[in-house]
This record gives C-alpha cells, structure tokens and sequence, in this order.
C-alpha cells in the first residue's frame, strides 16, 4: 500500500503488520455473520464471499479475538503473510519524499481573494433564499419561541425530547469550540443558532439533490424486512427513509462526506421513552460516538433523534459503590423533523466545510450552500 500526503509530502510503502491485525473486519447489511470474515478488496473477503455493499468496518480490525471467525479468512490471511520475507518485517519502511506541488498562494504575486472562504470578513454575493432555495432568511412568523425542546406526537402521549443540532464545526463561522455537548467531532448547537429552513419544501423525494437513481435490490432486501416488522404494529416507513437507504444515487451519500460516520441500518428497536414506539438506527460516528435514528411514535408521526448510546446492543450489567446495579444512561435527542431535512442539512455543512478547506470563493458556492453559509456571515445581503 502506498500513501501520499503527509506533511513532508513524503510517499510511504508501510511495513510489515502481524496478520491478525492487518485486515479490517468486512462489513455489509447482506451478511449477519459479517464479523467473522476479513475484508480482502473489492468488495470481497478473503474468503471468497462478495457483496455489492461490503466495505472494512470503521469499527476495527479483524483476526484473532473470536472463537467463530472464518477460517477460510483465516487462512487466505496467513498464506499472505507468509509472502513477506523475512528482512522486510519489524519495522522495515520505505519512504521517499515527494516532489511539492506548487501552490498559487506562495507566488510572491499572489492576492487572496476577497471572498476566499474561510475568511471572517468574507464577502458574499447577493444571497438567494425563500423559493431560490430551501434556506430562509429568518425564523418563519409562525414559529414557536425556542425553548430547547420539540416533540414527536400529539397530544398528552407525544414524546418531548431535549433538541439540538449534532454538527461539525463549519470553518471559523461556527467553530468546534466545545460550548456545548460534544460526541467526539460533533457539538451539540442549539437550534435557533442554526440556519431556518423551509421544512415544508421537503417532501420526501429529495429533489434538491438530483436524480437519486433507481431501487437497489439489495438495499430493499435490508428496508423491506424492517417495514413488514414496523406494519405489523401498525407503524409506516416513511417513504424518504426507504428512498435514502435504497436508492442508487443517495445510497451512502452521507457516508461519502460524513468524515467517518457510516449508513448501518438496524431495526425495528423498541424506544427507551415509549414501549409502544420504534427506532431504527440508520447513521453513526465511525466510533459510535454519536448514532443516528429514525424515531417512530405510535401516533404514525416520526422524526430523526441522536444518541451517544447503541441501542442494537445489549447493555451490560454495570454496578454501583454499593453493589446495587446502576442502569446505563439512556438519553436521546431531536435533531430533525424527518429523514430528508437530516440529509439535506449534513451534506449541506459537510460540502461547505470541504469548499472551506480547498480555499474556494464563496462565487462559487451552490446558492443552496451560499443561502446557508450567509447566515453565519454578519451583514450578508438576501433577497
């Protein structure tokens, strides 16, 4: 394997590593006993087995902790490793330093652009919001006072849930600065410091992001069971969570800019706050710092809640001073009112932090990354 991009621009071809610790763990929703097999290349264990969706778990490596893993990998594993001589193991390492390649900024010529993103004094171009995009200007009229909280249901049984935005940090417009709750590389924001969005644009077809692409079958091979499950206590899947997990072109398209975090779709789970509701787990932090899932209140209505605790597990009896047992906590939060809008808004902010990062100017932003980006930009012009 070789990598490029360290900080001397060095080309490196890493050494030797022990054969149970050098694969990733292979992961798929098509596999229940995915754990046991070692994740080899395209789409394939080392065993042989293939499925269009498998990928190395972002949760670790593979090899030599359990009893039940596939011996097949295991020894597709050690016929590898046998192929390294014996002068390249123990921390043999090859590294050559690449050439630089040139940067427009170190010309001694160079004028930064006024509108660079990434600078606090920016200047936006004329920013359209309302009908142009689905970012408003302002809170609409009609809405409530921010009071921290929002609520899944009507009436005397609803679910009221403590709320907030779980988000990277956008640049120096809204930094990672710890004020709030934080799961590993995501902080807790209120909701009335992000920016307003026409919610009822959203309509659960997503057509603020182009073609989303056909079904895939084996996509509906993971929803189709979860729907059957959730209609048989009379609960719908909404048809915007079937289309982000199913469909061609949306299939992992967070997982694409989420720095890490990961689709991995578990459910129908029973709600720590209601009996009678269900979640399903659909998105989390590659460490499970902070999972994602779609909350669904017996009333029919949902939305998406997070939670810095894996409701798919079983908890572990954990004890107090005492001896007493000490029940895990169980907290979980609202962050959006559907699918969709969740979608919308973390690519939203992970596009804009990835334009930061490349230094582009804010002219050429999409108008729906402009009309979001203006709202942390003091002055910026709407129309």
């Amino acid at each position: 394997m070789t990598q490029i991009g360290t900080p001397d621009y060095e080309i490196s071809r890493p050494g030797h590593c022990p054969w149970d610790i050098r694969w990733e763990a292979a992961w798929t929703d098509m596999l229940p006993d995915a754990g046991r097999h070692a994740y080899g290349y395209f789409h394939k264990t080392l065993c042989g087995i293939e499925k269009p969706d498998m990928t190395g778990s972002q949760f670790g490596m593979w090899g030599g902790a359990y009893s039940d893993e596939c011996p097949d990998c295991t020894a597709a594993a050690l016929a590898i490793d046998a192929r390294w001589p014996e002068e390249r193991r123990d921390g043999f390492r090859v590294s050559v330093p690449a050439v630089p390649q040139p940067r427009p900024e170190d010309d001694a010529g160079y004028v930064q652009p006024v509108d660079e993103l990434g600078r606090l004094d920016i200047r936006l171009p004329q920013t359209p919001t309302g009908p142009e995009t689905r970012v408003l200007a302002g809170s609409p009229a009609n809405a409530p006072a921010e009071d921290g909280f929002r609520q899944i249901g009507d009436g005397p049984e609803a679910v009221c849930l403590p709320a907030f935005w779980a988000g990277h940090g956008i640049g120096p417009y809204r930094p990672y600065d710890e004020q709030g709750r934080t799961f590993a590389w995501f902080q807790a924001y209120p909701l009335e410091t992000i920016p307003p969005l026409d919610e009822e644009s959203f309509v659960g077809d997503f057509a603020w992001f182009g073609e989303v692409g056909d079904p895939l079958d084996y996509r509906t091979a993971v929803t189709d069971p979860i729907a059957a499950d959730l209609a048989r206590d009379g609960l719908p899947l909404p048809a915007d969570f079937v289309a982000l997990i199913t469909r061609a072109n949306l299939h992992r398209c967070l997982d694409r800019v989420g720095g890490g975090s990961w689709t991995d779709v578990i459910g129908p789970l029973p709600s720590p706050v209601d009996p009678a509701d269900r979640m399903v787990l659909f998105f989390r932090d590659q460490q499970s710092c902070i999972m994602w899932y779609l909350y669904l209140h017996h009333s029919g209505q949902s939305g998406v809640v997070c939670s810095d605790w894996d409701f798919t597990l079983e908890p572990e009896l954990r004890y107090g001073p005492d001896d007493e047992i000490v029940l895990p906590r169980r907290e979980i939060f609202w962050t959006a009112p559907s699918v969709e809008i969740f979608a919308y808004r973390f690519l939203a902010e992970a596009r804009l932090v990835l334009a930061i990062h490349d230094k582009k100017r804010a002219i050429e932003l999409d108008p729906e990354l402009l009309a979001y980006l203006a709202h942390y930009v003091p002055g910026s012009s709407s129309e």
